[in-house]
């Protein structure tokens, strides 16, 4: 006969084996990525690590419960679009006029970041999915705007995270019943 704390030893390495596996799927969609921006930066040691934070951070999110599976692909989803928009601007030598990268990528930060405060308001997310998803989608998108500058890379993020907190809260209080 098995012994009750051999069983229940096993049991919980098969969960815990399950939830691995479970979170690592996501690096079917990070790895290429990554691997492609570390090929066409020209910094790509510094890209390199931008890309390992982010299959960490990705990977213990998932890990850790239900809600940092939403996170992360919450925050995935809302960095594509910087990231192939500072990838194109690099590709197509706009890298020389640092206004247009800035305003291009102020652009695509809001619309990033107004799409997350939406979906935030949508499923009903707190803080923490908030803050998990703008983190992974901030590292995320830093992977393309690590070559046009760190002035770049601050005006896409203060724009992605001012849009979402500004949708968030406008969707929120747009629900509020109001006192006649």
């Amino acid at each position: 006969m098995v012994d009750q704390e051999q069983l229940r030893e096993r049991a919980l390495r098969a969960y815990e084996l399950g939830r691995l596996r479970m979170s690592s799927r996501v690096l079917l969609f990070l790895l290429p990525l990554s691997t492609v921006c570390v090929l066409l930066s020209e910094t790509p040691r510094a890209c390199a690590w931008l890309a390992l934070l982010t299959v960490g951070l990705a990977v213990a999110l998932r890990w850790l419960d239900r809600r940092g599976v939403h996170a992360v692909d919450m925050g995935l989803k809302s960095g594509t679009l910087p990231l192939l928009v500072c990838i194109a601007l690099m590709q197509l030598g706009s890298s020389s006029n640092p206004t247009l990268c800035t305003t291009v990528c102020i652009a695509a930060g809001t619309l990033a970041g107004a799409w997350m405060g939406y979906e935030l308001h949508r499923r009903q997310a707190g803080i923490f999915v908030w803050f998990a998803s703008a983190s992974v989608a901030l590292i995320f998108g830093a992977l393309g705007s690590l070559e046009l500058g760190l002035v770049v890379s601050f005006s896409l993020a203060a724009a992605y995270i001012v849009s979402s907190a500004v949708v968030a809260v406008l969707l929120r209080s747009r629900m509020t019943p109001q006192a006649p």
